[in-house]
């Protein structure tokens, strides 16, 4: 081409820091519903979402569901978190 377009790398910058920021913040958001969505059956209840600067904190606060999830002197563990964890990061993979 004799005559090649100029301007489109300034415009791709300028595009990158206009969209960028709402793009990965919609992803962290669809991740955490997705998390919380996965976490519900396994915890008979909803799970919080939270925000926490740039990313979310998904869980619960819920003391027999931490103590079924850590397990307690008394009662071995019974994770309700660590299986949906993995499920997530296999689905992940490529």
């Amino acid at each position: 081409m004799s005559n090649p377009v100029s301007g489109l790398d300034g415009l791709a910058s300028r595009l990158a820091a206009q969209f960028a920021p709402r793009l990965a913040e919609q992803a962290v958001d669809g991740a955490a519903r997705d998390l919380a969505v996965r976490l519900a059956p396994a915890l008979g209840q909803p799970a919080d979402i939270r925000p926490q600067g740039q990313a979310r904190l998904v869980g619960t606060d819920d003391p027999a569901a931490v103590a079924r999830e850590t397990g307690t002197l008394a009662r071995p563990a019974d994770p309700w978190l660590a299986p949906v964890l993995a499920e997530l990061r296999r689905s992940a993979t490529p």
